[in-house]
């Protein structure tokens, strides 16, 4: 087992945003913690809560060296806060966690363990779904050569919140599309694997908890809802140019997301008693 990272030796940065979710992001701040390979650096970043109830399941980790706190100084959304966490990043892998979900012990060491032997520079993995109440409800399992299946067309071969990628690979994308709340995971995934390798690790790492008020669920946000429609429209307009790019130098600017459009502030976090 590695040693606790430091600042200059940690192998992989987590990024674990959330938004009112107090129920359950001290479990999965634990299960990032927790980690057998513990060379990591965790940022927590609350996206403008409206109350900090979420503060009291952080306290139990808040003498860990590996974990920084902060919070949006305006609500922004997930993906917004994904990039601007970026610019603080110098760890060559970065991974993300959803704030209701959990990771399993291995994750990270296995799919490092893909990425440090060079044959891929994204590595998802299978996961289980799970209820409100953490019960296990289902699985799936990711295809192994995610490149292969995009260009089948299928449009989902890695689950986002489950995923690690090269931060070198992060920066020239350009990160997450900056101007949307939402939906620009699987946007993120199609731009990269016109340059770089999508692999999945075939163990369940993952647990994906499947409630009412997730993002993915909730009527305004989830799958289905007229926004998720309106910009899945908007992304297929956008594959379709790329594929219909003739040269490198048209395609190119094509994989680089539109930088954030709202310009907010990260503030450090205390987490005393």
């Amino acid at each position: 087992m590695r040693s606790a990272a430091t600042e200059d030796t940690a192998a992989v940065s987590v990024v674990l945003p959330h938004y009112d979710c107090a129920r359950y992001v001290g479990e999965a701040v634990a299960s990032v913690l927790a980690q057998d390979r513990r060379d990591l650096r965790l940022y927590v970043v609350d996206d403008r809560s409206p109350d900090e109830s979420w503060t009291a399941a952080l306290r139990p980790y808040a003498d860990d060296p590996r974990l920084t706190v902060l919070r949006t100084s305006r609500n922004v959304g997930h993906l917004r806060i994904k990039n601007r966490v970026l610019e603080r990043i110098s760890t060559p892998y970065v991974a993300f966690q959803d704030a209701d979900d959990i990771s399993m012990p291995e994750r990270l060491r296995r799919q490092l363990a893909v990425l440090e032997r060079n044959r891929a520079d994204l590595v998802g993995c299978a996961y289980e779904y799970i209820d409100a109440e953490g019960r296990a409800t289902g699985r799936r399992r990711m295809p192994r050569y995610g490149n292969l299946w995009l260009r089948l067309g299928r449009t989902t071969v890695v689950l986002h919140p489950s995923t690690v990628v090269r931060r070198q690979a992060l920066v020239r994308l350009g990160g997450f599309d900056g101007t949307v709340r939402f939906g620009a995971d699987t946007d993120f995934h199609l731009r990269l694997a016109r340059l770089y390798r999508v692999r999945s690790v075939r163990r369940t790492l993952y647990r994906y908890r499947i409630w009412p008020q997730s993002l993915t669920q909730a009527p305004d946000t989830g799958f289905g809802s007229a926004r998720r429609r309106a910009y899945a429209e908007e992304m297929a307009a956008q594959e379709a140019r790329r594929k219909a790019a003739r040269t490198p130098q048209e395609l190119l600017p094509l994989l680089v997301a539109p930088a954030n459009d709202i310009d907010f502030d990260l503030e450090p976090v205390r987490l005393g008693g």
